[in-house]
């Protein structure tokens, strides 16, 4: 039997991240989870020899209890992804995708699941972009102020250290976060390369091809973070350095889906005044807002901390319009004669 022409362990990576930045989150949490293997299902003499491939899927129960009820168009999605990999090769086709169900007991050994979806939810809030803070645990105390700050600005922030040598337990938190993070954020003070922790998350990152945003505390970024669009600030002001970080990933191509929807998300769901006007000066940022945006942010001002936030209102309508009047009825055409 011919091997496959793209090695399976190249192929998954690339479809997750294909459909990461599609807002698939489902597809990505399935892939990341699979193990997966390419049969060849037929071969033809022809043209010196031509293949068939089916991509085989398999997944933990859990995952796959959770699509099961969308389960084919799931496999004709991840199908028709591999029509990008079908022109490349001439003499090679690949055919169907199939997806089921393998317990934890039977998963290859060394072989890493994702993070389930209850792992999600009890690391992350739901609705809010998730970035990782990267930094050094001395720092965890001012680091835990510019995560309060994050939030007033749509973003669920993860602390990667709360002690200095992290437990075994809270080891497996981290890593957990790091594989379900839209974003990372390296904290560079000084001491940052001293850390033996930080690092490894920032590679992690790379590896993984997720938005690294370097973040100067009186240091510069070193290594392959270098070539990133960074941002200056310091700890004592958390407030400015978490607006600049936002603005960032509004801006970032790979991040702004998520982080526009997690802005509007948190602008209709503002709890104060205080934190709608945080939210304004980021959401008047969405100068192209598409048609479903503009009706979120018109929505938004209804909320009644929105609407009591001073100025907030009239700056939304200047910069987006007023919403369209409700279209009344046309009684006299309902009138028989």
């Amino acid at each position: 039997m011919n091997n496959s022409p793209v090695p399976v362990t190249d192929l998954i990576p690339t479809l997750a991240d294909l459909f990461r930045h599609q807002g698939r989150d489902d597809i990505v949490e399935l892939l990341e989870a699979a193990h997966a293997r390419f049969d060849e299902t037929d071969y033809d003499n022809w043209n010196g020899g031509t293949s068939t491939w089916a991509l085989r899927l398999e997944v933990p129960v859990g995952i796959f209890a959770s699509v099961e009820f969308h389960l084919s168009q799931i496999e004709s999605d991840v199908s028709a992804k591999l029509n990008h990999w079908d022109r490349q090769f001439s003499n090679d086709h690949f055919g169907e995708v199939t997806i089921s169900p393998i317990s934890a007991g039977s998963a290859p050994a060394g072989h890493r699941m994702a993070p389930s979806e209850v792992d999600v939810r009890r690391l992350w809030t739901d609705g809010r972009f998730r970035l990782f803070l990267s930094h050094v645990s001395k720092h965890r105390v001012a680091v835990s102020r510019l995560k309060d700050a994050l939030w007033l600005c749509g973003i669920d922030a993860f602390v990667a250290h709360e002690d200095i040598e992290p437990s075994l337990e809270w080891q497996r938190e981290i890593e957990l976060a790091l594989r379900s993070m839209h974003a990372l954020a390296s904290l560079i003070t000084p001491d940052f390369h001293d850390s033996k922790w930080t690092d490894q998350e920032v590679g992690w990152a790379l590896g993984r091809d997720i938005t690294v945003v370097p973040v100067r505390l009186g240091a510069d970024p070193y290594g392959l973070v270098g070539k990133f669009q960074g941002v200056t600030g310091t700890l004592p002001s958390p407030d400015e350095l978490a607006s600049r970080i936002a603005v960032i990933l509004i801006a970032n191509r790979q991040t702004a889906g998520e982080m526009r929807r997690a802005l509007l998300n948190s602008f209709a769901s503002a709890s104060s005044p205080a934190m709608a006007v945080v939210l304004h000066r980021l959401v008047m940022r969405l100068v192209n807002a598409s048609e479903e945006e503009r009706q979120a942010i018109w929505k938004a001002c209804e909320n009644s901390h929105v609407n009591e936030a001073k100025g907030v209102v009239p700056a939304i309508y200047a910069t987006f319009g007023k919403p369209p009047a409700p279209q009344l009825q046309n009684v006299e055409s309902d009138i028989p004669f």
